[in-house]
Order: structure tokens, then C-alpha cells, then sequence
């Protein structure tokens, strides 16, 4: 629901006025953590009336001391996470959130989850953009482009992120308020005390600043200082600031290692100094009162803010660096000096002719000083506090939840693997513990094989390699010489008597075919095509779902085996069975292929545009178009899926059963909606795929998620007016099949370009 839409809501006034801070915090170490905390400081200050508490992203893995204004931290990778704050706000006496937006500080791709927390929150906010991309990927446009939608306003530093935010995220300028990078408050004139506290008076001092990493630059200086330190002997260069933790986690001090041994290499031991360390807010602004010259040697240009920068501007050192976005437009009209990216030698001579004038470079040092007197943090924070009164005066909160725009769980197997013994997957869970009571089943085990396939692509294969044997030694005890399977099997591993369904049948020529095409190991692939070939012609006496099912089993053993005449054959014999089922049954106003809807009704049209894409057959696209857009105009009419009730299904005539809906009936509809766009092209179709997915995380009758986000489990139905407590294999087998489709990495039949793109575009 956008602004506009609200049309009636609750309004903000005056009085007191608490605040919810979302970002990084300390002690944690890194430029946003500071931020944030000073953020809040200066608006607490600024105004009298504020009360300020804080939601502190925190690192996989990591525990802080958090002060008491931290009341609730989210863990970056746990999705789950981001639903349980926007709850904690929504329930808190918080009028507004303050988010500190950087792409790598939340979990997700490109941070993306921090839209599931904006999708829950009830409260107004706004995000200071720390980074606005001139060329954005086409995952970080959307977020930005879903942050203002979202938020009352955005706040960026420069006008340059305002002219961005147009050009390349097509956000109005209007959303976006400029208030810069705050810095302390710094008195002038205490150079010389600040040199003898870091025994360093009478030197020329140089300084960098900030987590160090490659992009930083800093061997571009010291390759700078010989010809330097030969002019002016006195000259001392500070390297001050930790590495960066996310570089030291993956490549330890390899970069400031390799800059140690160039400072020995160029003779320059007396005149470079690095401090390895977090330094706190007082000693670093001891250090930059201390230096002459600020240099800022970065190596990139798409870089539209520096606190490090502001600091030193409002420090009164002269500010010296490369044209990166924020230096040129900070740094203009003489408040100081660029030079080219790596340009060594220009950097050379530039230092040199401030060294050499010191009227020169005391006037830069002034003009940088006057300029940063409007980024002090107190005129910051009432600037601050100051958007926050009047975005709240004109903000309405919507009454009514509305189908918000989600990321994409992140794809987890623990579940599963919590439900999967050295058998097999057993059937039921007692809540989110194994049932074993229930034993095991055929169609859980090769709904699960076609889930480990698939998984494979992005998982570590130390996870899936054993989840695809086991499945598959499953299916291969169960069959017997004719081809048949005998569905279940007790724990203590006894196998009933009866041969199974068609369905589980079918279920395994699915996965029998996948695993020929997909499976890494080719005993796997040969034991999957000496089962595939004995159970095949069974295939051709089933009824609809059996018919299906078989059919997608066909077109994955076609696709590692395209000469096998026989199966082409067979899989054509199908579908001619599957179209004359709809020409019988099916009239204007139901078309459908029985007179009843009933389970997984997706499957059916899904199994004839799979083939249609395979074939070209018009008739069999034909009929698949017009059955899936009926089961749409039954199941999408209340504006969301809403499924046929397990509790008596729909029969022609009669109104459709609303209890007991099954995640097996939504996650065939985000197939059938996937091979619909894949068959035809028909972009209309992935806006559908994505509604059938939201129907896991609560765009259902009842608003509820049946996704289990701390267990990676899924509930087995929406009931009457609840979900079913338990999460047994069928349930999450489906919700992971679905959300492979969503990722685009579940088989062949689409580039997952095009869904993430027509994702992007807002469905």
C-alpha cells in the first residue's frame, strides 16, 4: 500500500517523541555502528523530547556488550530475525525508525531482508542512504526503489545521491533529503598539543584514517613519500585504523603486511607509522587535530560519502584526495585538493606545493574548516530531528496489513535433514520433532530426491550428496520387479504388502528422471535408469495426476537421454490421454479436466505446458492456458491464493472447500505459473508465481506464515482458522520445491533473469 493509498490512518503530532534507531552498533567495529550511535546522541541532544532505543544488526556468530539503549538485536543472516523486530517495534511505544541503510549490513542478497522487516512494520520510518550507486545491480535498485516506497523520506549526503536516486533508481528528488555526514565538534588551534601527545611535534604530519583494505589506497601514498621525505625530511605519515573485519576474516593482514614491507622496501621506517587498532571518537579526534594534511587515496569512484573525509575537514587539516563522488563535491571551491586515481606522482607534487606555501596551506585548511561547521553533529542531529516532526506530520499509517513486497527466504535444508535417518525421510513430525511412529512413504522420498537434485546447484554438496543417496536407495528397496513400489514402510523397516498409487508412481518417474539428468554420481544415474525403464510403461494406464507426474518424469529423462524413442513415445501417449480428460469433462464455464477440483490441481496444467514447451503442440498449450486460468479465477478471486479445502474439495456446482488447505497445492501452483512463462513468454504469469509463493509467509486467508523460520520447517495446512502445528516431510519438501522454482535454480526451463527482473519491477 502506497502513501497515496492510505487514504485514512493515524496521525502523528507533538509531545514526546521515542525513536527506533535500526543499524550497526558498538562496540561492534565499523563506520555505520559509529554512525548510528552518534546519530542518535546528536538527536537525543538536539531535542529534549526524543527518547532514542536501538535495533543492533549484529554478525553471524558474534555476541556484544551492548549498551541498555540496544534493546533488540537482529542476527544479519537470520531472515527470521527482521519479522520478530518489525514486531517489536509495531508493540513498543517507538513513533519512528531511523534505518541506517548499507547493502552489506543486512543479510540477503544485497541486504534485501531489511525489506521484510519494512514489510511488518506498522510505524513510519526513514533510511539514511550511506550508499547510493550510480549503476546499481538490478537487486539493489529494487531495494532502494522498495525503501521509498516504504519510508517517509530518504536521506542522502550529498546532492550528487539526489541526482543518483533520479537518474539510476528513478526515485523522485522530492523523497530525498540532503543532511550531510555529521562529524564532532573540534576546536581549532591545538595542532601543536595534539602533535606532542603522539610525540610527533615539530613533524610535517600526514594522516589516513578508517578500516584499511585494498580499496583504500594507502600504498599510493607511500609510494608518494621518497621524493617527499627527500624535499622535506620531517614529514611523517599515519596510518591509523583497523582492518577491515570482513577482509581480515577472508584474507587475515595479507594487505597491510604487504604494505609494511614497501615502507622497509623504500627505506621509509622513520616516516610511516601504522596504528593497528579501533581507535575510540576522542583519541581519533586528537589524531586528525594533530595532522596537516588529510589524505583520502581511494581507488574507486563510485563512492558518494566519507565520515573519514568530514572528520578531517571539520578537524581544520588540509583535505588532499582522489575525485571520488563525495571528495569532488566536498572538496570544491578551494576547500581542497584532488588528485588522479594511482597518480603517484601528481600526489608528489601536490603535496609538495602545500608544504612548501604554508599561507597556501593554511588557507585550505581554514576554508575546509569554516565549510564543516554545518556538519557538526549538533546542527546534524536538529536537522535530524527536525525531518523526523514533519515526516511524522504527514505520515499516515494504514490500518489494514497489506501484500507487502518480501525477499526471498534463504534456502535451508536443516529441516529436512532433521526429518531424514539413514531409511529414509520419515512421513509426520510430532510439532518440529520426528514422528516415528508413521514411518516412511515412496511419495516423500522422491519428492525430497527432486529436492536434493535441485538443491545441489547452490548448496555445499556435503549436505545434499548423502540426502540424494539415501532417497534414492529409498526408492530402489521399495520397487519390485514390475516396476511398482510399495508406498510405505514401518520403522522397523517392514514394507507393506500392496503396491502404491499411481501418484507415487508417477512422483518417482520424477525424480528417477531428474536424477539421470542431474545427479553428479553415475551410479546414481545408471541405478536411476535401470528403475525408470522397468516402472515407465506403467505410466500409460494412469488417471490424471499419475499421467502428469509421469510426464515431468519423461521430459527430465529426455533431456540426458533425447534419442530414446520409446520415451518421447510414451510421452506423447500421455499427453494426448491428459487433453482427451479435457475434452470430455470440460465446458464454458469449467475447464478442468474432472468434474471435481481437487489436490495439486496445478500439476495437470503444468505437466502439458512442460510438454508444450518440449514440442511446440499447440492443442496441448492451448489446453493448459485455459485450465490454469480457470484454477486462477477459482483460487486467485479474494485477491490472494486462497486453495481448495482438503475438507471437501470443489465440486462442479458447489463452492469450493475453504479448510484445510495443503502447501503441496501451492507449491504446484508456483511450478505451473514457472512453465506457463516459460512455454509462452507471457510475463503476466510471474507476478502469479510469486503470489502462489507468498502464500507460505502469509498472503493467505489468514494472513499467517506457515513458513517456520527458526526451524526451516514448514506447517502441514492453513486450517479453519489456524495452521497445523506439525511439519512433517510433505510439508517442507514442497515449500523447498517452491522456493528452488522461485529461485530460478530449480531445472532449465527459465533464466532466472527473467523472474528476478519482473521481481525487480515490483510483483
Amino acid at each position: 500500500m502506497t502513501q497515496g493509498e492510505a487514504a485514512k490512518g493515524r496521525r502523528h503530532g507533538g509531545g514526546e517523541l521515542p525513536i527506533a534507531f535500526l543499524g550497526t552498533y558498538p562496540p561492534q567495529t565499523c563506520g555505520i555502528a559509529t554512525f548510528t550511535r552518534d546519530l542518535s546522541d546528536a538527536v537525543l541532544a538536539a531535542d529534549s523530547r526524543v527518547r532514542a532505543s536501538v535495533l543492533a544488526m549484529t554478525d553471524a556468530g558474534a555476541t556484544y556488550e551492548h549498551p541498555e539503549r540496544v534493546r533488540f538485536e537482529i542476527r544479519q543472516g537470520v531472515r527470521g530475525d527482521y519479522l520478530r523486530a518489525a514486531d517489536f517495534v509495531n508493540y513498543s511505544d517507538a513513533q519512528m525508525v531511523s534505518i541506517q541503510h548499507e547493502y552489506g549490513i543486512f543479510g540477503g542478497k544485497d541486504g534485501a531482508y531489511i525489506l521484510d522487516f519494512l514489510s511488518e512494520l506498522r510505524k513510519p520510518s526513514i533510511a539514511t542512504l550511506h550508499t547510493v550507486l550510480e549503476e546499481p545491480t538490478a537487486s539493489q535498485r529494487v531495494i532502494v526503489q522498495q525503501l521509498a516506497e516504504r519510508c517517509e523520506r530518504l536521506v542522502v549526503m550529498t546532492q550528487l545521491a539526489v541526482r543518483f536516486l533520479e537518474k539510476s533508481y528513478a526515485v523522485p528528488p522530492n523523497l530525498a533529503e540532503v543532511i550531510p555526514h555529521g562529524i564532532p565538534d573540534m576546536p581549532a588551534g591545538e595542532r601543536d598539543a595534539k602533535k606532542a601527545r603522539f610525540g610527533v611535534t615539530g613533524r610535517r604530519v600526514l594522516l589516513t584514517f578508517g578500516l584499511l583494505g585494498p580499496p583504500k589506497g594507502i600504498e599510493v601514498v607511500i609510494r608518494a613519500l621518497p621524493s617527499l621525505v627527500a624535499a622535506f625530511p620531517d614529514v611523517i605519515y599515519l596510518v591509523v585504523g583497523a582492518t577491515h573485519p570482513e577482509i581480515k576474516r577472508r584474507k587475515g593482514e595479507e594487505y597491510r603486511r604487504s604494505l609494511k614491507r614497501e615502507v622497509e622496501a623504500l627505506g621509509l621506517g622513520d616516516h610511516v607509522v601504522f596504528r593497528d587498532q579501533f581507535v575510540d571518537q576522542a583519541e581519533l579526534c586528537a589524531y586528525l587535530q594533530a595532522a596537516d594534511i588529510y589524505i583520502t587515496p581511494y581507488l574507486h569512484e563510485a563512492q558518494v560519502t566519507s565520515g573519514t573525509l568530514a572528520y578531517a575537514m571539520g578537524s581544520g587539516a588540509a583535505p588532499v584526495s582522489t575525485p571520488y563522488w563525495y571528495a569532488k563535491e566536498l572538496l570544491g571551491e578551494g576547500r581542497g585538493h584532488l588528485f588522479d586515481f594511482q597518480d603517484t606522482d601528481g600526489l608528489c607534487r601536490l603535496l609538495g606545493r602545500l608544504l612548501e606555501d604554508p599561507s597556501a596551506l593554511a588557507r585550505s585548511q581554514q576554508a575546509a574548516y569554516a565549510f564543516a561547521r554545518q556538519m557538526i553533529w549538533p546542527k546534524v542531529g536538529s536537522d535530524h530531528a527536525d525531518l523526523m516532526r514533519r515526516a511524522l506530520g504527514d505520515a499516515v499509517i494504514p490500518r489494514t496489513r497489506a501484500a507487502h513486497w518480501r525477499s526471498l527466504p534463504d534456502l535451508r535444508l536443516d529441516h529436512l535433514i532433521r526429518m531424514t535417518d539413514d531409511t529414509g525421510l520419515l512421513q509426520h513430525a510430532a510439532y518440529s520433532v520426528p514422528n516415528r511412529n508413521h514411518g516412511y512413504c515412496v511419495d516423500d522420498n522422491a519428492r525430497a530426491l527432486v529436492v536434493a537434485l535441485l538443491a545441489q546447484k547452490v548448496i555445499d554438496s556435503a549436505k545434499t550428496a548423502p540426502l540424494i543417496t539415501t532417497y534414492l536407495s529409498y526408492l530402489h528397496h521399495s520397487q519390485d520387479e514390475d516396476g511398482r513400489f510399495r508406498n510405505f514402510m514401518d520403522f522397523r523397516r517392514n514394507l507393506e504388502s500392496n503396491p502404491g498409487s499411481e501418484d507415487c508412481v508417477g512422483r518417482t518417474l520424477w525424480a528417477l528422471g531428474l536424477a539421470m539428468e542431474a545427479s553428479p554420481d553415475a551410479g546414481h544415474r545408471l541405478l536411476a535408469r535401470r528403475m525408470f525403464d522397468r516402472a515407465m510403461p506403467l505410466a500409460l494406464t494412469f488417471g490424471p495426476r499419475g499421467c502428469a507426474l509421469g510426464m515431468l518424469g519423461l521430459d527430465a529423462y529426455l533431456r540426458s537421454e533425447p534419442g530414446d524413442e520409446l520415451a518421447a513415445k510414451t510421452l506423447e501417449s500421455l499427453a494426448a490421454a491428459l487433453i482427451r480428460r479435457y475434452e470430455r469433462a470440460a465446458d464454458a464455464e469449467w475447464r478442468w479436466f474432472e468434474s471435481s477440483l481437487t489436490y495439486e490441481n496445478a500439476l495437470l496444467p503444468l505437466a502439458l505446458f512442460t510438454f508444450a514447451k518440449r514440442t511446440g503442440d499447440q492443442t496441448a498449450l492451448g489446453v493448459a492456458r485455459e485450465a490454469l486460468a480457470f484454477i486462477e479465477e477459482v483460487c486467485f478471486a479474494s485477491g490472494h491464493l486462497q486453495l481448495i479445502g482438503n475438507s471437501g474439495w470443489h465440486v462442479r456446482g458447489g463452492k469450493p472447500a475453504i479448510s484445510d488447505e495443503q502447501p503441496i497445492d501451492a507449491a504446484a501452483f508456483v511450478l505451473a505459473f514457472r512453465a506457463a512463462y516459460a512455454a509462452t513468454g507471457e510475463r503476466h504469469y510471474l507476478p502469479r508465481m510469486r503470489e502462489s509463493f507468498e502464500w507460505f509467509l502469509g498472503a493467505n486467508r489468514l494472513g499467517l506464515s506457515l513458513y517456520d523460520f527458526s526451524t526451516a520447517g514448514c506447517h502441514d495446512g492453513l486450517e479453519l482458522d489456524g495452521v497445523n502445528q506439525n511439519q512433517g516431510a510433505e510439508s517442507v519438501v514442497s515449500f523447498l520445491l517452491a522456493l528452488l522454482a522461485m529461485l530460478g535454480l530449480g531445472d532449465d526451463v527459465l533464466d532466472r533473469s527473467d523472474v528476478d527482473s519482473e521481481i525487480d519491477r515490483g510483483m
